[in-house]
């Protein structure tokens, strides 16, 4: 898909030369939408996975194994451009540090640590509040403003999640019973909305895959006291169920924040995290593809009204620069 070779082009090259000889086309706005549905379908599984390695493995442990692979994956592709802008990097380096710890450290850590106290149903629904907060700290930081027209939008495209979420009975909200670890989610969804903004906010000339794999280090290096922790406190030894668990999430889901990066420097975190709202509704698909769930009537509904939602978002993306 486009959104794709756009964004691995700048792994190995970056040039707008090598882009246009490989006949890219289309509008910056509509790439950037794309990727962004790319990084939502990509994270959609990291819920499910994060979830099944609660019982393998430690949360710190695991985003570390996690993120020293993606390091290992990425560096390759983008430690030529890293090299050429060594001097930006010297001389920038809070943002980096406030990127690995936001990113790589806090958001990943909470997410994990709360899947282990808590069902996938409360980790989508809590999810799904990620583009409102995104959306209140864009207001706060950046000044960015809601048109009518945008709340709109976002409330149909919330109606869409809490439809699958819910299960197309609102009867069901009775019974959501909310666990410790919901709050420990909603603070890894904080800590992404705040990552969200700081990008937008301080734009960089790097790629979005050399500056994810900058900030990758300082994330570590947060990291390590922690996982070694758990390491000394539990004896955990992880098998080979973990060991693919975390090859899963070393390459699809960190492709997913490159593909935000590119999405967010376009379209603002303000418009860019509604999209976030297709995370439910492509968990239902991947679901039914891979575990052979039932499709019901009210998952078609949710992602309707989902896709009405980004539709009426901002009816020019097509043309938007």
């Amino acid at each position: 898909m486009a959104f794709v070779a756009d964004t691995l082009i700048p792994l190995t090259s970056g040039t707008a030369a090598l882009r246009r000889r490989v006949g890219l086309a289309g509008s910056p706005a509509t790439l950037a939408a794309l990727a962004l549905t790319g990084a939502a379908l990509l994270w959609s599984g990291n819920f499910l996975a994060g979830r099944l390695a609660a019982d393998l493995v430690p949360p710190a442990t695991f985003s570390a194994a996690r993120w020293l692979l993606a390091f290992l994956v990425l560096l390759p592709f983008t430690v030529r451009e890293i090299g050429a802008k060594k001097d930006e990097l010297i001389r920038r380096w809070p943002l980096w540090v406030a990127m690995g710890v936001l990113n790589i450290a806090v958001f990943t850590v909470l997410i994990y640590a709360g899947l282990a106290h808590t069902s996938l149903v409360n980790g989508s629904l809590i999810g799904s509040s990620a583009p409102i907060l995104v959306g209140l700290l864009g207001w706060l930081v950046l000044g960015e403003r809601t048109s009518l027209r945008s709340r709109i939008a976002l409330a149909v495209s919330t109606a869409g999640v809490g439809l699958i979420v819910l299960r197309g009975d609102i009867g069901n909200l009775l019974g959501l019973a909310f666990q410790p670890g919901d709050l420990v989610l909603f603070l890894g969804i904080a800590a992404f909305a705040l990552y969200a903004v700081v990008l937008k906010r301080y734009p960089s000339s790097l790629s979005p895959a050399a500056a994810l794999t900058v900030s990758i280090p300082f994330g570590l290096v947060a990291l390590a006291p922690f996982a070694a922790w758990e390491i000394a406190a539990t004896g955990t030894v992880p098998d080979g169920n973990a060991a693919l668990l975390v090859l899963y999430v070393a390459t699809l889901p960190t492709l997913g924040f490159i593909l935000w990066a590119r999405g967010v420097s376009v379209l603002g975190p303000l418009r860019a995290g509604q999209f976030l709202q297709l995370m439910p509704v492509f968990g239902a698909a991947l679901a039914v593809g891979l575990l052979g769930e039932e499709l019901h009537l009210y998952h078609a509904m949710g992602l309707a009204l989902v896709m009405a939602g980004l539709g009426l978002r901002d009816r020019r993306i097509a043309g938007a620069a």
